[in-house]
């Protein structure tokens, strides 16, 4: 019996326990992890099969084609995308500017908006000038914007303007009965026409000939446009208060208030110009017509107030836009006197024309202290002395403001030997353009960066709106 008792001991101490191990908090924290990781995998996406039609490099790759060594960029990849804007590119045809070599109109003969110049236009330019100008009937609006187009000097210009005026033919309007008798002049027409266009292709707008000056007949209907290769936009208007204007209208019957709506239309074109321009050239060949100042400053007060922003876009550049229509600067007034005299030219001429015309614009809005100068203001502008008129200074003319004056050419100008007063019209013209293309370009709209097609999509608006003003018509209604 004791014998069994102590197999029986034996057997029991002999058996082995298993020890019992506690799952500490770091194992805990690893199958949290483990389950997120789990949860956060990308489900499987099942891609769409090949297309065998396509070729092998438009069709996408997988990832092992990629280079998988690191954080950097993928050659391959680097490549497909460069062969894809190549080929993008070489299937989109670059669109080719259209130059102009002659102009268009904005405004028609009855005053309706054109649209032919918006494929002149850039879409993606912000940098241009526009320079608009107005004046009576024969002061040379157009023969001032030619100077201003002209992207080189001409050595001969005095000669070119003289010989503008002695051209009398008119192929426009030609003899029916002479084209019959003389079948073979016409076909000599085409010819002569592309000979004259040719030796005046550098004056750009249309002057009067000696027939039209002396029917007292104007050039210029409605608004012409001419872009230069620099990018400034002329815009040439026609006469203001032309008794022919009314001759050529559309009403038969004479009546008192075909001058008013003359005057009215005139008005109206006058505030179109200032609210799309950067410089408004007011031309003059004397000194001075009161109605025409007043004139100007009418045509300011009836100008509504024009907003661009729920009309045209803007450049993505820009971010900042004005609320008020009126915040943004207002266009630059070049007052021009054309054909001047030798006394015109002397210092107490010009203080006293600068007198007048600081007190008459003195409530305006419209910029006269722009830089565009007879002589240098040390004060102001006196980085750019060039020493062209040397006659006057800010001592014996007293301050500038933006007046300048173009002399009369006469027939015996290239006689050095004559005593003119100022300088010879080549250095004058000279700087009249350099002063114009130089000036500030302030904005225009109350959208920032407005490239030329949203320019002339404004305008199209501003025209419209100015059509409609009630201003014009009540001031009309007012008028004897």
């Amino acid at each position: 019996m004791a014998d069994k008792k102590k197999k029986i001991l034996f057997s029991k101490d002999a058996i082995t326990r298993r020890p019992m191990i506690l799952k500490s908090d770091r194992d805990a924290t690893k199958d949290q992890n483990k389950d997120k990781l789990e949860k956060e995998k990308q489900p499987t996406i099942i891609l769409k099969t090949r297309e065998q039609s396509t070729p092998k490099e438009d069709r996408p790759q997988s990832p092992k084609a990629y280079s998988s060594e690191g954080d950097g960029y993928y050659p391959n990849k680097i490549a497909q995308n460069e062969n894809k804007d190549k080929k993008a590119a070489e299937a989109k045809p670059t669109a080719v500017l259209k130059l102009m070599k002659k102009p268009v109109k904005l405004l028609d003969e009855n005053l309706e908006f054109n649209q032919s110049a918006l494929k002149f236009l850039q879409d993606s330019n912000t940098n241009y000038l526009v320079v608009g100008i107005i004046g009576t009937q024969g002061v040379g609006k157009s023969m001032i914007l030619n100077l201003i187009a002209q992207n080189s000097a001409i050595a001969d210009v005095c000669t070119q303007i003289l010989h503008s005026h002695e051209v009398t033919s008119n192929t426009e309007e030609t003899n029916d009965i002479a084209n019959i008798e003389n079948q073979m002049e016409k076909l000599n027409i085409a010819d002569t026409t592309e000979a004259n266009d040719d030796k005046n292709s550098f004056f750009k707008f249309k002057m009067q000939d000696m027939e039209q000056i002396e029917r007292g007949a104007h050039c210029t209907k409605g608004v012409d446009m001419y872009v230069t290769n620099d990018r400034v936009i002329l815009l040439d208007c026609q006469p203001l208060w032309s008794p022919s204007l009314i001759d050529e209208s559309n009403n038969l019957s004479m009546n008192p208030r075909c001058a008013n709506i003359m005057t009215v239309d005139c008005l109206e074109i006058a505030s179109f110009l200032m609210s799309i321009c950067h410089v408004l050239i007011a031309v003059q060949d004397w000194f001075t017509d009161y109605n025409f100042i007043r004139y100007i400053q009418t045509a300011e007060m009836l100008k509504p107030t024009l907003s661009a922003s729920s009309t045209v876009t803007a450049n993505p550049e820009g971010s900042e836009s004005l609320h008020n229509g009126e915040g943004h600067s207002q266009t630059h007034l070049l007052l021009l006197h054309n054909r001047c005299q030798l006394e015109d030219f002397t210092p107490e001429a010009i203080k006293t024309m600068q007198d007048l015309y600081r007190k008459a614009f003195q409530r305006s809005n419209l910029q006269l202290n722009s830089g565009m100068y007879m002589y240098s203001d040390i004060n102001k502008n006196g980085i750019h002395l060039d020493q062209v008129y040397k006659g006057c200074d800010v001592e014996n003319g007293g301050p500038p403001i933006n007046l300048f004056l173009l002399p009369e050419i006469y027939s015996d100008f290239d006689k050095r030997e004559i005593y003119r007063g100022h300088p010879s019209f080549e250095e004058l013209a000279k700087r009249l353009r350099w002063l114009v293309l130089g000036v500030n370009r302030h904005q225009i709209t109350n959208v920032p960066n407005l490239s030329e097609k949203g320019w002339f999509q404004y305008c199209s608006k501003a025209w419209e709106t100015i059509r409609k003003c009630t201003f014009f018509i009540e001031y009309e209604r007012l008028l004897p």
